[in-house]
């Protein structure tokens, strides 16, 4: 069993993490939208929904970054934000808040492992993930052993 030293995200991470999230799965929707405003802007006989749809061009994904800032600072999240660790083993990952607040989570049930700016993110279900920062690890056999048989483990099952 290995346990990672304690660490806590910050707003502005965890808020870059979702972006860059939603930018590595959406990032067509965003391209064509684009390059629909683009063709339209083009257009020499623009209508009021060639208008509209500009407008939507330009304010959607700002209304994506405010929902994003919304989400990360609302006081009904603030349990991801708390100082953590974590004791792993070859079954469990167990998140550790505070004395009271511990977690268990089998690691067959976890889904996808994905690495984002030296985080990994532990997926439990399509949008819930426990995120594991790759210098939260006490030494380098530590985090060999976590990639190796953790993250070996749960992308094999994928």
């Amino acid at each position: 069993m290995i346990k990672t030293k304690r660490i806590k995200i910050m707003p502005k991470e965890l808020f870059t993490i979702l972006v860059i999230r939603y930018l590595k799965r959406r990032w067509w929707l965003l391209a064509w939208i684009w390059a629909l405003a683009l063709i339209i802007l083009m257009n020499e006989n623009n209508n009021s929904f060639d208008s509209f749809f500009f407008g939507f061009a330009i304010f959607y994904p700002l209304i994506l970054i405010w929902h994003f800032w919304r989400y990360v600072n609302t006081k009904d999240n603030k349990i991801l934000l708390l100082e953590r660790h974590y004791e792993i083993n070859g079954n469990n990952i167990n998140v550790v808040i505070d004395e009271e607040t511990y977690s268990p989570i089998k690691l067959s049930h976890f889904i996808k492992v994905e690495l984002i700016k030296n985080v990994y993110l532990l997926y439990i279900s399509k949008e819930q993930f426990v995120y594991i920062p790759i210098d939260s690890f006490e030494t380098e056999a530590d985090k060999k052993w976590f990639i190796e048989e953790i993250i070996n483990k749960i992308t094999t099952a994928q």
